[in-house]
C-alpha cells in the first residue's frame, strides 16, 4: 500500500460511521466512530439484553457505560414517562450518545460523563439499571457498580446485565451478595443475561 492509498484510508477512517438498525422491531439511527465499542453495528450482547428486559412506561433508568447509547436510548423510547440517564467514563462515547439521543428525538434523556456512579447526583433514583459489563473490568469495579446501583435504586427496581459466559457465575454470586437474589434470564453461546431486583 502506497502513501496515497494510506492517506485516502486515513481520511475515510476519520469520518463518522452512520447506520440504521432495528431495535425491538423499530428502526433507530446511530452515529459512531472508531475507538468506541462495536462502532459499525450494534453488538449482539446488547441486543440480546434488550430482548430479555421488561420495560414499564414510567420507569426511570440509567445506562451504565452507555457507549454510543443503544441501551439508554431504547429505555427512553420504551419508557416515555420516565427520565433516562446515560453515563460513560469516555468523553468520546458521551459526545456520540448525545448526538444519537438528539437524532432519534429522545427528549427524556440526559447524557453525562461519569466513572461509574461517581459523578451521578446521589439524590437520583432509578427503577431500571442496565449495563453491558466490560469483561476486562476488575472485580473491585464490578462490586462498585453493583453496590452503587443498589443504593441508587427504588424498591422493586431491576438491574439487568449482559456478560460474557465466563463471568456468569461471578455475576450470579455478586448479585446474591449485594441484592440477595439473582435470576439468570438467558444463556447463549457467548453471552449470559442476569437480573437482580431490589426488594
Amino acid at each position: 500500500m502506497n502513501r496515497q492509498e494510506l492517506n485516502n484510508l486515513h481520511t475515510r477512517w476519520r469520518q463518522d460511521l452512520r447506520f440504521e438498525e432495528p431495535v425491538l422491531g423499530k428502526t433507530m439511527q446511530f452515529t459512531s466512530t472508531w475507538g468506541l465499542f462495536s462502532p459499525e453495528k450494534l453488538d449482539d450482547g446488547s441486543l440480546m439484553l434488550l430482548d430479555h428486559m421488561e420495560f414499564r412506561k414510567a420507569d426511570s433508568s440509567i445506562d451504565l457505560g452507555c457507549g454510543y447509547g443503544v441501551l439508554g436510548m431504547t429505555a427512553a423510547r420504551e419508557c416515555p414517562e420516565g427520565q433516562h440517564l446515560l453515563i460513560d467514563k469516555d468523553f468520546v462515547a458521551i459526545e456520540y450518545a448525545k448526538k444519537n439521543c438528539f437524532d432519534n428525538r429522545l427528549t427524556n434523556t440526559e447524557v453525562q460523563l461519569s466513572n461509574g456512579f461517581r459523578h451521578v447526583d446521589p439524590a437520583r433514583r432509578f427503577d431500571l439499571v442496565m449495563s453491558n459489563l466490560p469483561a476486562k473490568a476488575s472485580k473491585e469495579q464490578h462490586y462498585l457498580y453493583l453496590l452503587d446501583a443498589y443504593n441508587a435504586m427504588n424498591l422493586g427496581g431491576r438491574f439487568y446485565v449482559v456478560t460474557i459466559n465466563g463471568l456468569r457465575e461471578f455475576m450470579q454470586r455478586t448479585f446474591k451478595e449485594v441484592f440477595g437474589n439473582s435470576d439468570k434470564l438467558k444463556q447463549g453461546k457467548t453471552y449470559t443475561i442476569t437480573m437482580a431486583q431490589k426488594d
